[in-house]
């Protein structure tokens, strides 16, 4: 049964509806507050209902939207009476976003006169890691003694397979660290260019392993960074605003930090 109801557009429509019209719209409100299905948004339950099925609503539908709303209403106002807002982890995060957006409000675009300033405040953030180059052979199994001496001497070492070949160009050190580990990373760093070293273990097995370059961080070009740099504007624009809407609130609420 609950299938069936869930598959029904009037359920969703009324569902979605109500979410949006009385539970954000209507937080602050208490059981004091009469529970009013106001004509505006009679009608606009309505439109929305012919626009999701495609019909005209018939008074059965009419019904049963105002029946739905005025249920929904009183169950919303039973919730916040019994603390679910706050007992309840979902509608608890729910709620705070929401706020959050009150709090924001709609941003507008921002300008390359926004970006390039913010870019050149905060440039030691784009910045290319350092990355390094280097060469392996590959064992699944801890390998036999000698054959380090082998690589070092020119010989050829076949080894097992590896996922990503024998042969890995610049590759950056938060990438080494996420595939083989930061003790692999670690010895990386440390390791003499141009001699072989080894058996090395990994999260994959064990490693003789050759660095062949090393790459050090470069900056990033406005151009190149322009995406990060959009993100991390709207992020501390977001950031400030809540911050700021906080900053008014000061004198509502009494805040206790307990320290160990």
């Amino acid at each position: 049964m609950l299938k069936k109801l869930y598959q029904d557009p009037l359920v969703l429509f009324v569902v979605f509806g109500v979410i949006v019209f009385s539970l954000y719209s209507n937080l602050q409100q208490t059981s004091e507050v009469p529970i009013e299905l106001s004509e505006n948004n009679r009608t606009l339950f309505v439109k929305q209902l012919e626009l999701l099925t495609g019909r005209a609503a018939t008074p059965e539908d009419i019904a049963k939207i105002e029946k739905t709303y005025i249920q929904e209403e009183v169950l919303f106002r039973e919730a916040l009476a019994a603390g679910l807002h706050l007992s309840n982890s979902e509608i608890r995060e729910t709620l705070i976003e929401e706020m959050r957006l009150q709090a924001t409000g709609e941003l507008s675009e921002p300008s390359e006169k926004d970006l390039v300033p913010y870019y050149l405040k905060h440039i030691k953030r784009y910045v290319i890691e350092p990355s390094l180059s280097f060469q392996h052979v590959f064992f699944k199994q801890q390998p036999e003694a000698g054959i380090l001496d082998k690589l070092s001497s020119g010989e050829t070492v076949t080894g097992d397979e590896f996922w990503r070949g024998r042969t890995l160009p610049n590759y950056g050190i938060s990438m080494i660290r996420g595939m083989f580990g930061q003790s692999f990373l670690e010895t990386l760093e440390s390791a003499a260019t141009d001699e072989w070293y080894g058996p090395e273990q990994s999260l994959f097995g064990w490693h003789f392993v050759k660095v062949t370059a090393r790459h050090p961080s470069m900056p990033l070009t406005y151009e190149q960074a322009q995406m990060q740099v959009r993100n991390d504007y709207t992020v501390d624009i977001l950031e400030t605003s809540v911050e700021d809407f906080i900053k008014n609130l000061d004198d509502k609420y009494k805040i206790i930090r307990h320290v160990n």
